[in-house]
């Protein structure tokens, strides 16, 4: 099944009304040579965003294996797509619908192939490797039949247990509180640049911020459209130093950013930036909450109740 970590209603703006299509640039690598090139091609949005069973639960029966991608990101992007209906009509949201679109924005950074991966892979080290606290708790309740190992355990329970907990301990990480208070208490702006020709384009790794919203200087922002830029500050002095910037030159570092971040998709209305795209495509490091060593791991999933040892 195809599971989209770029959803179709967020690409919905940079389609044409004349093919239904939008232009991607799309990544990628000669079989014979291994020489990696950027391929430029009109596309559906069903075409493009997505990796099969990407998100697919292990273990689990043939009607809900695919629930993170039919219930859960289903979920998380019908309210985003209705707050973001708002914003593009240069209304904030408020309540509901603000936490929602907070909910959205933290999921575009966890949800992508690469994050994904990454939370197996943190995941795999975890049971493998497990710090000695975490041994120490399983030797404790050890019985005489079970595993010297807690890795042993594992595969002898449910071997697919391992990827499971990655895929829901993601989904948890989508939900965190205080992430999303974060974004909710910056100051929410809309940049409407429709009188200018440029557009702003968007990528697989959409999202443009700070290195850490707690940063004084800290904000954040999204290509929603075409024409229209989302963003969000920590305080009221950087929002006055972004917004006295030139259009012209938010839309150019914007791009640059979107851009930079692409890793295997940048979309735009048209072709127009494609010497930029293959100059920048994947140069810029971009924003990962993803914990970076196991011990983080452990931390985050303790306290989200995402393993238990037995």
């Amino acid at each position: 099944m195809k599971h989209h970590y770029i959803p179709k209603f967020y690409l919905l703006p940079w389609v044409s009304d004349e093919d239904g299509k939008l232009t991607e640039f799309r990544r990628l690598t000669n079989p014979h040579t291994q020489v990696q090139y950027i391929e430029v091609k009109r596309r559906g949005r069903n075409e493009t965003g997505f990796e099969e069973n990407l998100y697919t639960l292990p273990g689990t029966t043939k009607e809900t294996k695919d629930n993170v991608e039919k219930i859960f990101m289903g979920a998380v992007d019908a309210k985003a797509a209705l707050a973001r209906g708002q914003l593009l009509h240069g209304i904030i949201p408020v309540g509901e619908l603000r936490h929602a679109w907070a909910r959205f924005l933290l999921s575009l950074m966890l949800r992508t192939p690469e994050q994904i991966h990454s939370f197996k892979e943190v995941m795999r080290l975890h049971w493998e490797k497990p710090d000695a606290e975490i041994q120490a708790r399983y030797d404790a309740a050890r019985q005489p039949d079970w595993p010297p190992t807690l890795e042993g355990w594992v595969k002898k329970m449910n071997p697919k247990s391992v990827e499971r907990s990655a895929i829901l301990m993601a989904t948890n990480l989508m939900q965190q509180e205080t992430t999303l208070k974060l974004f909710m208490g910056a100051m929410w702006w809309v940049w409407d640049t429709s009188k200018l020709h440029k557009r702003f384009m968007t990528s697989d790794h959409p999202i443009l911020m700070t290195n850490g919203l707690g940063r004084p200087d800290g904000h954040f922002a999204l290509p929603i459209s075409p024409t229209k830029l989302f963003l969000g500050f920590m305080n009221a002095e950087i929002s006055e130093q972004i917004r006295k910037l030139p259009t012209g030159r938010l839309i150019r570092s914007t791009n640059d950013g979107v851009i930079g971040q692409g890793r295997r998709s940048v979309y735009a209305v048209d072709n127009t930036w494609e010497d930029l795209v293959n100059q920048r495509m994947g140069k810029r490091d971009y924003f990962s909450p993803l914990p970076k060593s196991v011990i983080d791991a452990q931390a985050t999933l303790d306290s989200h109740g995402a393993t238990k040892v037995p």
